[in-house]
């Protein structure tokens, strides 16, 4: 028997940037999709300009989690601004690439001085990061329209905790990942992650994400179950943990607890942004359909496929492959219950 997800799959090619927003409304289990609607979001932090350095080759591309979040959003039928701040450097051109996907840049603030800029250096498959710019402090939004989602994406303590609690009363559906909330520098420059009380910033957060490493270190905790534990205690609805090519763990308010594997691919190019990826698709995926283990799946599904590119071609990605890869993904979910 056909489910919906099936008999989508064999028309999504015909799908225009609207209508895409259908296929995250069929997840497995619902037979009738919910009306189409664009998502209304804002995702939070500084855009940046990243110097690429591979095998002693520099090359620029436009970064940040914000940007890393907002592209895959919008890619998804979501209707997304971005709030933070450019410099005189930034270059128009990439505006207007994003505004031809349909993202909002009317709230990004064009500084005098530079953008927030990184050197990040691969080397032996790891990252080495270095700031050059910081970039300036992100300011509440000057509108006050409220929007369904909004999602923090900082990258250098860019959002204060009073903009945080601003940024509550603009939205329904609160996200934060915490990278750009614990990060200092060194006198070189090297980013360095800094322990971090934040309980404060969280208890306004519907959805918590971090990295494994980000999480152990800000928790004490070293199994999954235990950090979902902790972030859980602080009344998130959700928490996510993400491991990279390892796959992700997505813990809820009811107890559940999710293995979400990443889909395997070999041509991992650069996967910078992979979890801002996954943050971005995971919200408008989780707005527009309430599920949080199918908005896992998409997120990984579209983390894994824009991983294959660097800069914006990240994604310039086959629609049909990623609801492909999001199938798989979801029919190789593994549930339990937490026992902390």
């Amino acid at each position: 028997m056909l489910r919906p997800r099936d008999l989508l799959f064999f028309g999504i090619a015909f799908f225009d940037h609207l209508a895409w927003a259908l296929v995250i409304n069929l997840f497995p289990g619902r037979t009738e999709p919910r009306p189409l609607r664009p998502i209304t979001m804002m995702v939070v932090g500084n855009p940046t300009i990243d110097e690429l350095i591979d095998h002693g080759r520099v090359t620029a591309k436009p970064g940040g989690s914000a940007l890393f979040a907002a592209c895959p959003a919008a890619h998804l039928g979501g209707k997304v601004g971005i709030l933070g701040n450019i410099g005189e450097d930034y270059p128009q051109a990439i505006l207007r690439r994003l505004e031809s996907q349909h993202i909002d840049t009317g709230q990004l603030n064009r500084t005098a001085g530079k953008s927030t800029r990184f050197q990040i250096t691969n080397l032996n498959g790891q990252r080495k990061l270095r700031l050059l710019a910081a970039g300036y402090p992100v300011a509440a939004p000057r509108r006050q329209t409220v929007v369904e989602g909004v999602h923090l994406g900082p990258v250098f303590n860019e959002v204060s905790d009073s903009v945080v609690k601003a940024l509550r009363n603009h939205c329904k559906f609160l996200s934060l990942d915490i990278q750009g909330f614990i990060r200092t520098t060194s006198g070189s420059g090297i980013i360095r992650e800094a322990h971090r009380n934040l309980d404060e910033i969280l208890s306004h957060c519907n959805m918590v994400q971090a990295s494994i490493g980000e999480a152990r270190r800000q928790t004490g905790c070293r199994d999954p179950e235990s950090i979902l534990d902790r972030f859980l205690a602080l009344k998130a609805d959700y928490a996510i943990i993400t491991m990279g090519r390892h796959g992700s763990w997505l813990g809820a308010q009811s107890g559940d607890m999710h293995f979400v594997p990443a889909f395997p691919d070999r041509e991992i190019r650069d996967p910078t942004g992979a979890g801002d990826v996954f943050a971005g698709s995971w919200l408008t995926t989780y707005l527009s359909t309430k599920d949080p283990v199918w908005a896992s799946s998409v997120g990984s599904g579209f983390a894994s496929l824009a991983s294959r590119k660097s800069g914006l071609s990240k994604f310039q990605i086959s629609r049909t492959e990623l609801f492909r890869r999001a199938a798989w993904v979801y029919n190789h979910v593994k549930t339990s219950k937490m026992s902390v």
